[in-house]
């Protein structure tokens, strides 16, 4: 995983600000006509979020998912909401189990949509996530917003934990007939 620019930016920022105390010689002054005007607009990069909010409008799937994330930790939900379902609309299955907690309302009440949350949990697990084949299993053995179905429960539980899902493991274990 490539560390952050806002992660590396503080030790690079000391390690200049070291460097700069221990540098004694005096750096000799350019002559005045040689000086950039003092009221030259200087660019700035763009900001990380600025490069991800292009990315996503261009239509990146994981950049779609890390702008839903940046917004859901800010707490606005509705915007999490909108680049979250973008990226599962293209397949991104981590996007998809994320709007499917969305949908549960527990952030958000006025989000709650169970029919939403369903097709957003099963997407996300028939795609291969463990957590959202876990989740969905739990759903099948106690039949809340789902048939009561513990063989299905098994099965996705199985498939969780193939992928090494503990949680799913222990299910597993803790289900009758095993």
């Amino acid at each position: 995983m490539r560390p952050s620019l806002s992660r590396l930016s503080a030790p690079l920022l000391a390690v200049a600000l070291l460097a700069g105390c221990t540098h004694t010689a005096k750096t000799p002054e350019r002559p005045a006509e040689a000086q950039a005007p003092a009221n030259v607009i200087r660019e700035t990069p763009p900001s990380e979020l600025e490069v991800l909010q292009v990315q996503a409008q261009r239509g990146d799937p994981e950049s779609q998912f890390k702008l839903g994330s940046h917004f859901f930790v800010a707490k606005d939900y509705r915007q999490a909401q909108y680049w979250w379902a973008r990226a599962a609309d293209q397949g991104n299955a981590v996007a998809a189990v994320s709007l499917a907690f969305l949908y549960t309302g527990r952030n958000d009440p006025a989000l709650a949509n169970q029919p939403e949350m369903l097709r957003y949990l099963n997407q996300s697990a028939a795609a291969g996530n463990p957590m959202a084949q876990h989740v969905l299993g739990s759903l099948y053995l106690r039949g809340e917003g789902v048939p009561r179905d513990p063989d299905q429960a098994r099965r996705l539980y199985q498939a969780a934990c193939a992928q090494h899902y503990e949680a799913s493991c222990k299910a597993v274990q803790a289900l009758p007939g095993d």
